[in-house]
């Protein structure tokens, strides 16, 4: 902060625009990070959210239900959705996502959700096409349907350079 500037104690945490991420950062965060808390609206508009696991497929944010679950009937009725991402080394490094949910049947999408979301949780090992195939027969349900989130906005935060920033006293706003 310069000499001739003086900001209340509260101001950075009023004026949190300096503190977003970049695209590089975002694309570290939803490559790196699982899980999200996925927003959607009941029929007479209450909010609802609810963790789930997601996998990137072609850069797509894809994830799976079957039709007794309630983001399912929801996002029939408005496809409509909030994803909110964090790091999961520093949750103070979020992303949030809005858009709109595509829901289709493919065994394709399937397949591949499934043997990311093994890869994943193997260190970066593929399966082997035993445990691939046994995976998918656990989530191969004739109800069961890919949900493919297209970002409309995107919306980020980063807690930690807004605390550098107080602990630093750096003005970023100058």
């Amino acid at each position: 902060m310069n000499e001739k500037t003086t900001r209340p104690a509260w101001f950075a945490r009023r004026e949190i625009s300096p503190f977003t991420l970049d695209d590089d950062a975002v694309k570290e965060v939803l490559g790196k990070a699982t899980h999200a808390v996925v927003s959607w609206v009941t029929k007479d508009c209450k909010p609802v959210s609810a963790v789930v696991v997601y996998v990137l497929i072609d850069g797509v944010i894809t994830i799976t239900s079957t039709t007794n679950r309630a983001k399912y009937h929801a996002w029939r009725r408005n496809p409509a959705a909030c994803f909110c991402i964090w790091d999961p080394d520093n949750i103070g490094r979020q992303v949030t996502l809005r858009g709109q949910v595509e829901i289709v049947q493919s065994a394709d999408l399937l397949r591949r959700f499934t043997e990311t979301f093994l890869t994943q949780r193997n260190d970066g090992k593929p399966p082997s096409p035993e445990r691939l195939a046994t995976e998918i027969g656990k989530f191969d349900a004739p109800d069961r349907h890919m949900m493919q989130l297209h970002v409309e906005k995107v919306l980020t935060h980063d807690l930690t350079a807004l605390f550098k920033a107080e602990r630093d006293g750096t003005d970023v706003w100058s």
